[in-house]
Protein backbone atom coordinates (compact mmCIF):
# COMPACT_ATOMS: atom_id res chain seq x y z
CA UNK A 1 0.00 0.00 0.00
CA UNK A 2 1.47 3.33 -0.93
CA UNK A 3 0.80 6.66 0.76
CA UNK A 4 -1.83 7.76 -1.74
CA UNK A 5 -3.89 4.66 -0.92
CA UNK A 6 -3.90 5.42 2.78
CA UNK A 7 -7.46 6.55 3.49
CA UNK A 8 -6.58 7.79 6.98
CA UNK A 9 -4.03 10.35 5.84
CA UNK A 10 -4.76 14.00 5.24
CA UNK A 11 -6.73 14.91 2.19
CA UNK A 12 -4.50 16.02 -0.68
CA UNK A 13 -6.93 18.85 -1.47
CA UNK A 14 -7.04 22.28 0.15
CA UNK A 15 -9.84 22.41 2.74
CA UNK A 16 -10.55 26.12 2.25
CA UNK A 17 -10.87 25.67 -1.52
CA UNK A 18 -13.24 22.73 -1.02
CA UNK A 19 -15.32 24.71 1.45
CA UNK A 20 -15.43 27.71 -0.89
CA UNK A 21 -16.60 25.52 -3.76
CA UNK A 22 -19.24 23.82 -1.61
CA UNK A 23 -20.59 27.17 -0.45
CA UNK A 24 -20.49 28.59 -3.96
CA UNK A 25 -22.62 25.69 -5.14
CA UNK A 26 -24.90 25.75 -2.08
CA UNK A 27 -28.44 27.07 -2.38
CA UNK A 28 -29.09 30.65 -1.25
CA UNK A 29 -30.74 29.60 2.03
CA UNK A 30 -27.61 27.67 3.01
CA UNK A 31 -25.33 30.61 2.11
CA UNK A 32 -27.52 33.01 4.10
CA UNK A 33 -27.54 30.59 7.05
CA UNK A 34 -23.74 30.33 7.03
CA UNK A 35 -23.48 34.10 6.86
CA UNK A 36 -26.04 34.46 9.66
CA UNK A 37 -23.88 32.35 11.97
CA UNK A 38 -21.30 35.15 11.86
CA UNK A 39 -23.66 38.04 12.67
CA UNK A 40 -22.30 39.05 16.08
CA UNK A 41 -23.44 42.65 15.61
CA UNK A 42 -26.62 44.02 14.02
CA UNK A 43 -26.15 43.64 10.27
CA UNK A 44 -28.21 45.06 7.45
CA UNK A 45 -29.92 42.82 4.91
CA UNK A 46 -27.92 44.32 2.04
CA UNK A 47 -24.64 43.33 3.70
CA UNK A 48 -25.85 39.78 4.26
CA UNK A 49 -26.98 39.62 0.62
CA UNK A 50 -23.52 40.69 -0.52
CA UNK A 51 -21.75 38.22 1.73
CA UNK A 52 -24.09 35.37 0.77
CA UNK A 53 -24.02 36.32 -2.91
CA UNK A 54 -27.78 36.50 -3.33
CA UNK A 55 -30.47 39.11 -3.88
CA UNK A 56 -31.66 41.38 -1.03
CA UNK A 57 -35.15 39.88 -1.27
CA UNK A 58 -33.80 36.35 -0.96
CA UNK A 59 -31.54 37.33 1.96
CA UNK A 60 -34.43 39.14 3.69
CA UNK A 61 -36.75 36.15 3.29
CA UNK A 62 -34.19 33.70 4.71
CA UNK A 63 -33.15 36.07 7.53
CA UNK A 64 -36.76 36.50 8.59
CA UNK A 65 -37.25 32.73 8.57
CA UNK A 66 -34.13 32.32 10.75
CA UNK A 67 -35.48 34.98 13.10
CA UNK A 68 -38.86 33.19 13.23
CA UNK A 69 -37.22 29.95 14.39
CA UNK A 70 -34.98 31.73 16.91
CA UNK A 71 -31.55 31.50 15.26
CA UNK A 72 -31.45 35.27 14.76
CA UNK A 73 -32.89 38.30 16.43
CA UNK A 74 -34.32 41.15 14.40
CA UNK A 75 -32.68 44.20 15.97
CA UNK A 76 -34.18 47.04 13.96
CA UNK A 77 -36.95 47.26 11.38
CA UNK A 78 -35.92 50.26 9.28
CA UNK A 79 -33.33 49.52 8.12
CA UNK A 80 -33.89 45.90 8.90
CA UNK A 81 -30.93 44.43 10.82
CA UNK A 82 -30.31 41.03 12.34
CA UNK A 83 -27.82 39.43 14.73
CA UNK A 84 -27.21 36.00 16.23
CA UNK A 85 -29.50 34.98 19.05
CA UNK A 86 -26.89 33.81 21.55
CA UNK A 87 -29.57 32.23 23.73
CA UNK A 88 -30.44 29.91 20.87
CA UNK A 89 -26.82 28.82 20.47
CA UNK A 90 -26.43 28.27 24.22
CA UNK A 91 -29.60 26.17 24.27
CA UNK A 92 -28.31 24.20 21.28
CA UNK A 93 -24.95 23.59 22.97
CA UNK A 94 -26.59 22.40 26.19
CA UNK A 95 -28.93 20.17 24.19
CA UNK A 96 -25.96 18.54 22.45
CA UNK A 97 -24.16 18.04 25.76
CA UNK A 98 -27.28 16.44 27.24
CA UNK A 99 -27.16 13.83 24.49
CA UNK A 100 -23.83 12.40 25.71
CA UNK A 101 -24.26 8.93 27.09
CA UNK A 102 -23.42 8.41 30.76
CA UNK A 103 -19.90 7.07 30.09
CA UNK A 104 -19.03 9.94 27.74
CA UNK A 105 -20.42 12.42 30.27
CA UNK A 106 -18.41 10.99 33.19
CA UNK A 107 -15.21 10.72 31.11
CA UNK A 108 -15.45 14.28 29.81
CA UNK A 109 -16.36 15.71 33.21
CA UNK A 110 -13.47 13.79 34.82
CA UNK A 111 -11.00 15.14 32.25
CA UNK A 112 -12.20 18.68 32.78
CA UNK A 113 -12.13 18.43 36.57
CA UNK A 114 -8.55 17.12 36.36
CA UNK A 115 -7.57 20.06 34.17
CA UNK A 116 -9.23 22.48 36.58
CA UNK A 117 -7.38 20.92 39.50
CA UNK A 118 -4.05 21.17 37.65
CA UNK A 119 -4.60 24.88 36.99
CA UNK A 120 -5.55 25.50 40.63
CA UNK A 121 -2.36 23.76 41.77
CA UNK A 122 -0.21 25.60 39.24
CA UNK A 123 -1.49 29.06 40.14
CA UNK A 124 -2.43 28.39 43.78
CA UNK A 125 -5.83 30.09 43.46
CA UNK A 126 -9.37 28.73 43.05
CA UNK A 127 -10.43 30.54 39.86
CA UNK A 128 -8.74 32.23 36.90
CA UNK A 129 -10.51 35.48 37.81
CA UNK A 130 -8.22 35.80 40.82
CA UNK A 131 -5.13 36.24 38.66
CA UNK A 132 -3.69 39.24 36.89
CA UNK A 133 -1.44 37.81 34.14
CA UNK A 134 0.94 40.73 34.60
CA UNK A 135 1.58 39.66 38.21
CA UNK A 136 2.27 36.01 37.42
CA UNK A 137 5.51 36.31 35.48
CA UNK A 138 7.04 33.58 37.61
CA UNK A 139 4.84 31.04 35.72
CA UNK A 140 6.00 32.08 32.29
CA UNK A 141 5.71 35.01 29.98
CA UNK A 142 2.55 37.09 30.08
CA UNK A 143 1.20 35.56 26.87
CA UNK A 144 1.60 32.01 28.19
CA UNK A 145 -0.11 32.88 31.46
CA UNK A 146 -2.86 34.72 29.59
CA UNK A 147 -3.45 31.66 27.35
CA UNK A 148 -3.54 29.41 30.42
CA UNK A 149 -6.12 31.66 32.05
CA UNK A 150 -8.30 31.64 28.95
CA UNK A 151 -8.06 27.86 28.70
CA UNK A 152 -8.83 27.51 32.39
CA UNK A 153 -11.89 29.76 32.06
CA UNK A 154 -13.05 27.65 29.07
CA UNK A 155 -12.59 24.46 31.10
CA UNK A 156 -14.69 25.87 33.94
CA UNK A 157 -17.37 27.04 31.48
CA UNK A 158 -17.57 23.56 29.96
CA UNK A 159 -17.82 21.95 33.42
CA UNK A 160 -20.67 24.33 34.24
CA UNK A 161 -22.40 23.60 30.93
CA UNK A 162 -22.00 19.84 31.27
CA UNK A 163 -23.55 19.95 34.71
CA UNK A 164 -26.33 22.26 33.54
CA UNK A 165 -27.10 19.88 30.68
CA UNK A 166 -27.68 17.06 33.20
CA UNK A 167 -28.94 19.29 35.98
CA UNK A 168 -26.73 17.32 38.34
CA UNK A 169 -25.40 20.30 40.30
CA UNK A 170 -26.46 23.89 40.82
CA UNK A 171 -24.83 26.25 38.34
CA UNK A 172 -23.23 28.40 41.02
CA UNK A 173 -21.63 25.47 42.80
CA UNK A 174 -17.86 25.08 42.57
CA UNK A 175 -16.39 22.86 39.92
CA UNK A 176 -14.40 20.59 42.26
Amino acid sequence: MNTSDDERGPSPSDFSEDLGERLENAPADERVYRTALELYTPTRVVEVAERADCSKNSARRHLRRLADIGVLTRVTENPETFERNESYFEWRRLNRLSELDDDEYRDRLGELLSEDEAYRETYDVETPDEIDPLEYGEYGDVETVWLDLNNWAAVRREIRDLRRSRQDNPVGEGVA
